[in-house]
């Protein structure tokens, strides 16, 4: 029985033990102790505050109730610290003293009129918007955006609900440049710059996926742009940029939030996120996000159905420790989408030109492919002074494949496809990641510095059994398009079949990275800061080993550096900034034997990125950033045609340069826009010999984001509203050669949502006009779903 049958067969039992327990551990935290804290809190024009917190010596919370009161009883601490909060508005913090026996009234007054309490509870945090650009990962030091000389970009969940997004890729329609696309498996994957990623961090630290992501465990998404090895290592670094995933975390008080959602092909997914302090514990907090979804492809075959159990601990045990547990289990079982393919021998350049239906698939049902990621993270962060900080995290991902099954259509001609098949009969993935940062922020005479001195280890570990069937020669009859109901289905009895015949053993590869960074902040004045960051990387690879022929092939050790350096001076203090950087990336690439029978070594490849721009913060109204970058990649490897064999030369070069602009606002209350445009320019300038002066595949020339939202923030109809978006992407190409386009693609979204309180009720158009259109992972390319639409009703409690 595999992973993912097993999960489904006990999801209702997993489901009510893991809720009754977190409703217990609730009721437990009801029961008290002696004496009487209890008060109102209230705007600054006298009007009652619903729906806010009051924490108790940042141990205990309870939420006001609907008349704006709050009360702590059976207390026996005599001084005590009440803390009222409220999501977007800064907290009051009183501490009174209390005898056995004694009541205290306790009120707040906050320092908020009705109708911005009445913003923030409706439309949210997006109300915050330059504390939401604020980021502890980008540079892993105390911060803000205006001070950092790096380019980067924030995906909240209030944004992320508004659009009713369901998928990390989703995400990247708000990031400016960024192009979405998927890989074969379906891990998420995007074009940043010029370069394709499809390696994801979560929290800042290594993973390992073999599914997609699911935000229904994510409080946001970050992207960090440019070539980023510096903090973040080789082996899972893009020249174009990064994602970071930062998944939710337990809180102070009890809440949560069941929600169901319904759309086109059978779309059916229920939600649920439960939180609750643990009050027989001090400072012990839990929380459970659970998604459970099932869909059908809108072509002929295919369908998919997913799960996903992410349970989160955190525990203060004192204002200087805190411990962090948390994890998320994933889980896919269904049709991996085929990627189609072109012969250099088709003459035609688009798919547009082809003789299928964009509704038929050339799958087949019994395909049913199983994949599972495992992500867990355990930290302590320990305060060592009032200067220091020392943060110790050890995170573990791991990916399988049951099985994998993906087809490969490869056009070649209008009228056939031939219909390879990529099979991961079995498959596990590993990577363990520990870090150790010490980060402080101090003075050398009258010079401030924030500095981070960190140890990382990396390790990864992958086990696979691959065929491909199909390529050696033919295996399957190709389609023939002109006669579809004559072409054999390939079913999984087929393939079972030829594997048996087969006698593959397993390639087992093992590598580590031991690497020690440090990057130091410098105040110059209150207004310029400069930026200097070093790492080194000790890359030792194992090679991989046959289990069959018992061969080990591609060992060898690397020793790479990555410097960093950045500059900004701020024009207006904490609201208009210039900056400029220099970043390094690379990329250790493995042995290759020649024709000749020598094994070449080859030094890392490399990228580096010179980039200046402008930021800009004023308040909650507006926040912009306009970046001009070019980055120049070196050592590539490329193909030599000689009369002794095609040889493997590391003399390959690439430039990529382009702009980006990005601007969040808010004009007056209630209306939120994201806007955002990516210009890039890249062309392979030593390459293959057909290559030379051509664009690298999958990147778009111009990217382009909108989205707007507006909700009524007073009056009988507060928390109707409305958003609506446009995605537009140019044209691609699916070659380096550039011979075949992937046309461009203009995307209309729209939702209607009401959102109180206690529900909110959310209608969602995707793809409005119905544009039939096409992405890439620079490789393969896919079909995306047509026009579509989702109802979505959530209960807060």
């Amino acid at each position: 029985m595999n992973y993912f049958t097993t999960l489904n067969k006990y999801i209702p039992t997993l489901l009510f033990t893991a809720v009754f327990f977190l409703l217990s551990l609730h009721t437990q935290a009801q029961q008290s102790q002696s004496g009487t804290i209890k008060g109102q809190v209230m705007t600054e024009d006298g009007k009652k505050v619903l729906y806010g917190t009051v924490s108790l010596n940042g141990k205990y919370s309870v939420k006001l109730d609907k008349d704006g009161w709050y009360v702590f009883d059976k207390l026996t601490s005599k001084t005590n610290t009440v803390t009222a909060s409220i999501m977007g508005l800064a907290s009051q913090t009183k501490t009174v003293t209390l005898n056995t026996g004694e009541e205290i009234i306790l009120d707040f007054t906050l320092t908020a009129d009705a109708e911005s309490l009445n913003e923030v509870f409706i439309v949210g945090n997006k109300y915050k918007i330059t504390s939401k650009k604020n980021s502890e990962y980008v540079s892993r030091l105390p911060i803000k955006n205006l001070e950092n000389s790096q380019v980067y970009s924030v995906v909240d969940k209030e944004l992320i609900k508004e659009q009713m997004a369901l998928t990390v890729e989703e995400s990247f329609r708000n990031v400016p440049g960024a192009a979405p696309a998927k890989t074969g498996a379906g891990m998420p994957s995007f074009f940043s710059r010029g370069f394709q990623t499809s390696e994801n961090f979560r929290n800042g630290m290594a993973t390992y996926l073999r599914t997609g992501v699911d935000l229904a465990a994510v409080e946001r998404v970050e992207t960090y742009k440019g070539p980023s090895s510096t903090l973040f290592g080789a082996q899972m670094t893009s020249f174009g940029g990064i994602v970071n995933y930062i998944t939710k975390r337990p809180y102070d008080h009890f809440g949560g939030e069941i929600g169901y959602t319904m759309g086109s092909w059978d779309l059916s997914r229920v939600t649920l996120d439960i939180n609750t302090p643990v009050k027989d514990a001090e400072g012990l907090f839990v929380r459970l996000n659970v998604a459970r979804q099932t869909e059908n492809t809108f072509q002929d075959q295919g369908n998919s159905a997913t799960l996903l159990i992410a349970p989160s601990i955190t525990y203060q045990v004192s204002d200087r420790l805190k411990f962090t547990l948390n994890a998320d289990f994933q889980s896919t079982q269904g049709i991996a989408p085929g990627g189609w393919m072109i012969s250099p021998k088709l003459g035609v350049n688009s798919f547009n030109h082809l003789n299928l239906d964009y509704r038929t698939s050339l799958n087949d049902n019994s395909l049913v492919s199983k994949q599972a990621s495992t992500s867990i993270l355990l930290e302590a962060e320990y305060k060592i002074s009032d200067q220091w900080t020392s943060q110790s995290r050890y995170a573990y991902g791991g990916g399988t494949y049951d099985d994998l099954y993906i087809f490969d259509f490869i056009w070649q001609n209008t009228s056939s496809v031939d219909r390879n098949l990529r099979t991961f009969t079995d498959e596990k993935d590993v990577r363990k990641n520990f870090q150790q940062n010490f980060t402080g922020d101090f003075k050398i005479g009258n010079f401030r510095n924030r500095l981070v001195v960190g140890f990382d280890y990396l390790s990864s570990f992958r086990s696979t059994r691959y065929d491909g069937l199909g390529y050696a020669g033919k295996v399957f009859e190709p389609a023939n398009l002109d006669n579809l109901g004559k072409t054999p289905v390939i079913r999984i009895e087929n393939v079972e079949s030829i594997l048996a015949k087969l006698d593959t053993g397993q390639n087992q590869t093992k590598e580590s990275t031991y690497s020690v960074y440090a990057s130091d902040v410098f105040n110059v004045t209150d207004q310029l800061l400069v930026m200097a960051s070093l790492r080194v990387d000790r890359y030792i690879g194992d090679g991989t080993t046959n289990t069959k022929s018992r061969a080990t092939a591609g060992n060898y050790n690397q020793t790479a550096f990555s410097p960093k350096f950045g500059l900004v001076y701020q024009i207006l203090e904490d609201k208009l900034s210039v900056f400029g950087n220099y970043m390094n990336g690379f990329k250790n690439i493995g042995t290759k034997e020649q024709p000749d029978k020598t094994i070449s070594v080859f030094k890392p490849q490399e990228a580096a990125q010179l980039e200046g721009g402008v930021k800009l913060d004023f308040s909650d109204k507006i926040n912009a950033t306009v970046s001009y970058y070019q980055i120049d990649v070196t050592n590539s490897l490329r193909n030599e045609v000689t009369p002794q064999g095609t040889f493997v030369i590391q003399d390959g070069t690439q430039k990529s340069k382009g702009v980006e602009i990005e601007v969040i606002g808010r004009p007056f209350s209630g209306f939120n826009y994201v806007a955002s445009y990516g210009y890039n320019d890249n062309e392979l300038t030593k390459s293959t010999a057909s290559a030379p002066g051509k664009r690298a595949a999958g990147t778009p020339k111009n990217v382009v984001n909108l989205w707007a939202s507006y909700t009524i923030v007073k009056g009988k109809a507060q928390g109707l509203g409305m958003g609506i978006g446009n995605s537009y992407v140019s044209d691609a190409f699916i070659d380096n050669t550039n011979t075949f386009t992937l046309s461009s693609y203009n995307l209309l979204d729209a939702t209607l949502f009401y959102n109180r309180p206690k529900y909110r009720i959310g209608i969602k158009a995707n793809n409005i006009l119905d544009r039939q259109y096409w992405v890439s992972d620079g490789y393969y390319a896919r079909p995306q779903k047509p026009s579509n639409f989702m109802i979505n009703f959530t209960y807060k409690f």
